[in-house]
């Protein structure tokens, strides 16, 4: 090993395997009250990355996930002292350079290998065993979170609601965690639990980054950890990518270019009428198509009352997309969808008719004419009779809260009420 590169190992392996056992297993002990424990460690390195960074050191919350300021800032602070005592063992290591194993480094490549393995099967089994036994998303299914509009919804709680919302599925993403778990046990199937967690853990990482789930940076490195540990990788892409076995006959050659041509083809077509029906379903068509919500309601010329009857919409979604010429279909079909003071809701199919509609609450029912005229861009007038009901409403447009941004620097948390 050259001397450039016997450093380098020293360096990599002090910042890595520093940042394994002080950020992602101290995060999984933490879980079992093991935070006093690496918490002073935490607070010091965060203090030196918030020095390093030019920021204030943020204070140190492992309760509402990894990606709070002080994550990032002890990331910072580790890295550094780790580069120095990893340049320093570097340097040792140098003088020893002519044994078998100068400065101890194949060593603590290998504890360190261990430790990884055992950080992964503790992680996997931690997550796989809360979704088998559903608690991690469960109290999705709590009554604090069910009154919240699904367009209010943040990424991370749809996420978790839909998780929760099926306890199944919750539960079979959990035994492959735990499979891959117990798969890196033995050592005649631990490629076969690493390739597994690498799998898992991808979609997890996926998940979190793309849905906003403030847990991205404790996934990712349990990933990279998964990754290493399928080493060596030279026999493993053999594996998966064979060396083509001979030349192919002609006729062999002449069916994989059809193929080929065929598959392009296919592609072409569908990614053309996917992209044509993304557009047709996210282009507003009439100024009408949102949410509205009533500012004033009356049923048969009274104010409309919570336990009244009658048809008290108190909220109401119009979706028409596409365009003039071209309305979109399916799931994006022309709809009116109401809502009642309880918090039912019922769709109805839709018919534009002049300044109105024309709605169905079934296929068998019978036809309503609405009247639907715009008193502004952001103001509706909604009239018509329904269910022999006179219904009169003035409703103006209610924006939608849920946020797309992907934070990967978390605000601090306020854990004396929910997170919506």
């Amino acid at each position: 090993m050259s001397d450039r590169r016997l450093v380098a190992t020293t360096v990599g392996l002090t910042v890595g395997g520093g940042l394994m056992i002080l950020f992602v297993d101290g995060i999984l002990l933490s879980q079992i009250l093991a935070a006093p424990v690496f918490g002073p460690v935490w607070t010091v390195l965060t203090g030196i990355g918030a020095a390093i960074i030019g920021t204030a050191p943020a204070p140190v919350d492992v309760a509402t996930g990894s990606d709070l300021a002080w994550a990032w800032q002890m990331h910072a602070g580790w890295i550094a002292c780790g580069a120095l005592i990893g340049a320093v063992w570097g340097a040792v290591a140098l003088r020893s350079s002519g044994t078998a194993d100068p400065g101890g480094v194949q060593r603590v490549s290998r504890i360190l290998s261990a430790i990884a393995l055992v950080t992964l099967v503790v992680a996997m089994l931690l997550y796989g065993l809360a979704k088998v036994i559903p608690a991690q998303m469960g109290y999705m299914n709590l009554p604090a979170y069910q009154l919240q509009a699904v367009g209010d919804a943040e990424p991370f709680a749809m996420l978790w609601g839909y998780m929760a919302a099926s306890t199944p599925y919750t539960v079979i993403t959990g035994l492959i965690e735990t499979a891959a778990a117990l798969l890196l046990v033995p050592r005649r199937t631990r490629t076969a639990g690493a390739l597994l967690a690498v799998v898992s853990l991808t979609q997890i990482v996926l998940l979190n980054v793309f849905y906003d789930v403030p847990v991205k940076l404790l996934a990712f490195e349990l990933l990279l950890i998964a990754v290493l540990l399928t080493r060596p990788w030279a026999p493993l892409l053999r594996a998966i990518f064979p060396a083509p076995q001979g030349s192919p006959t002609r006729r062999a050659a002449a069916a994989r270019a059809a193929g080929t041509c065929a598959l392009v083809v296919l592609l072409a077509v569908t990614a053309s009428k996917n992209a044509d029906r993304v557009e047709l379903m996210n282009t507003a068509r009439d100024a009408r198509d949102g949410v509205w919500r009533a500012t004033e309601l009356s049923i048969d010329g009274a104010p409309a009352r919570a336990a009244g009857g009658g048809p008290a919409w108190t909220s109401i979604a119009i979706t028409l997309r596409g365009s003039a010429d071209r309305p979109a279909t399916g799931s994006a079909q022309d709809s009116l969808v109401t809502q009642t003071p309880d918090g039912g809701v019922e769709p109805w199919g839709l018919r534009l008719d002049g300044d109105g509609f024309v709605v169905r609450a079934g296929a068998g029912s019978q036809p309503v004419r609405l009247s639907a005229v715009l008193a502004g861009p952001d103001a509706l007038v909604l009239s018509g009779t329904v269910d022999g009901h006179r219904l009169e409403g003035r409703y103006v447009r209610r924006a939608m809260e849920r946020s797309d941004t992907i934070r990967f620097v978390q605000a601090p948390f306020d854990r004396s009420r929910p997170r919506l």
